[in-house]
């Protein structure tokens, strides 16, 4: 997940920072009546008479049981607490940072995979290190990687703390739940909110977590109220507030269990990070299937929401008096994963554009359908993505005939890793017709271009 739109979510470690904006209060005649009701609402009835419940003399309420237990949990938290911190070539200003903590004897930390990435994809370009919270410095080097559930294994040198330990089994909704980290770089800071439990009809598990996750607080822990951890801080939603996502410890869990040897070099990470994401792409598609589901736009059948996990929209203009009506459906299936600066692969993403009219004429409905063949969903750094190859035909589908545009392009740095884009354009109807667009990310090309065939067979004219 690349997927800048508003709503999606982002790994915090990777946010660009925001210049922080003060409110400015209206003054009014409601802000008047508000004004009152506070200064009412001041006095309380007492054996004495009326108490004020603010200012010199007012009773000191008890600290919160909560603030009590945040208090505890920091400090149990803090020694097996690092910040991590990436320099580019002999830089001492940092490139990005995040945060980690102690899951096993001998200085191995785990922390987000987005945190380490530059660095380990770059070694040449990127070095790390981590300070405590008592500002202490070290190196640090990666062991083991998990590209598909955001996670690393890395080892602190020098600095050797208790390991935190991990709750088996899902976090509970409703349990109060704390989050870790070092944000913004203004110290180790905790945060309170609420645990959701896991989130539903989503492809890769995530706890949800609603209490704020704000950049640099990647790869902290998030604990329950015992101070058991029960996920790794991983991301949140731009735009949005308190929805922020754990990844779940049992993958953690998993990841130690398979971690072993020497750290990790250039050449092998690489080829581990390609592997990884034909996993991904695998495990993707077969949630899929081998066949789509279909919903029928204005007699186009055309592939439909395929699985739990994949999020549908759909828009038009309801203005009567367009010459061209279009109706648009957007279909994503939220599991792109991280790869690297400007880039998130393992997605997959489908629109159709649905076009009809009763004023232009055939030329010009024809000219229409063109413009809107516009290619969607085919950017990247092309320091890391080749340029798309792509092939054009005319193809006989089921009751109609279109053209459609399969094109392909090849990861610079992770051999047999492809991105597909297809482009499909109807040509049976004079007034009316479809323009749709597929984008597969990060996968072997045999699969990809198995699923391009799977995408095309789904489609038919059915008025």
């Amino acid at each position: 997940m690349a997927d800048d739109s508003p709503g999606a979510p982002v790994p915090d470690a990777v946010r660009p920072r925001a210049r922080p904006r003060r409110r400015l209060a209206r003054a009014g005649g409601l802000a008047a009546v508000g004004a009152a009701l506070v200064l009412g609402a001041a006095w309380s009835a007492s054996p004495q008479g009326r108490v004020p419940l603010e200012g010199p003399g007012a009773p000191v309420p008890p600290p919160a049981a909560a603030s009590t237990a945040a208090r505890a949990i920091l400090d149990r938290v803090r020694p097996a607490m690092i910040q991590i911190k990436g320099f580019f070539g002999t830089n001492t200003a940092e490139a990005f940072r995040g945060s980690a903590f102690a899951v096993a004897r001998g200085g191995v930390f785990v922390t987000n995979w987005h945190v380490v990435s530059e660095a380990v994809l770059y070694p040449e370009k990127y070095r790390l290190e981590y300070r405590t919270p008592a500002g202490a410095p070290g190196r640090v080097t990666v062991r083991a990687i998990d590209v598909r559930h955001d996670l690393a294994l890395v080892e602190a040198q020098g600095f050797a703390p208790r390991p935190l330990s991990l709750r088996p089994g899902a976090a509970i909704k409703g349990e109060r739940a704390y989050s870790v980290g070092f944000p913004l770089d203004v110290g180790l800071t905790i945060t309170e909110g609420v645990s959701n439990g896991r989130v539903e009809e989503s492809f890769e598990p995530r706890v949800h977590y609603s209490g704020a996750l704000n950049p640099g607080m990647s790869g902290g822990p998030g604990l329950d109220g015992s101070g058991s951890v029960i996920g790794v801080n991983v991301a949140g939603y731009r735009a949005s507030q308190l929805v922020a996502f754990l990844v779940p410890t049992e993958h953690v869990a998993a990841l130690l269990a398979r971690a072993s040897g020497p750290p990790i070099d250039t050449g092998r990470a690489r080829a581990e990070v390609a592997s990884q994401l034909r996993a991904h792409s695998e495990a993707l598609l077969a949630a899929l299937g081998s066949k789509l589901p279909t919903q029928n736009h204005q007699g186009y059948e055309l592939p439909a929401k395929p699985a739990p996990f994949v999020e549908c929209q759909a828009a038009g203009d309801p203005a009567p008096d367009r010459p061209v009506h279009v109706e648009r459906i957007n279909c994503d299936a939220k599991s792109a994963v991280y790869l690297g600066r400007d880039l998130h692969t393992g997605g997959l993403t489908f629109q159709h554009q649905v076009l009809r009219t009763s004023t232009l004429d055939a030329w010009r409905f024809a000219r229409r359908l063109q413009e809107a063949k516009t290619p969607w969903g085919v950017f990247g750094p092309a320091r890391q993505l080749a340029p798309f190859a792509c092939t054009q035909r005319d193809v006989a589908l089921r009751g109609f005939t279109a053209n459609a545009t399969v094109c392909l392009r090849a990861y610079r740095k992770l051999d047999g890793i492809y991105d597909l884009n297809v482009r499909v354009v109807s040509k049976n109807r004079p007034t009316q017709g479809f323009v749709s667009s597929l984008s597969l990310t990060g996968v072997a090309a045999d699969r990809a271009l198995a699923f391009a065939g799977t995408y095309l067979e789904a489609m038919r004219w059915n008025p």
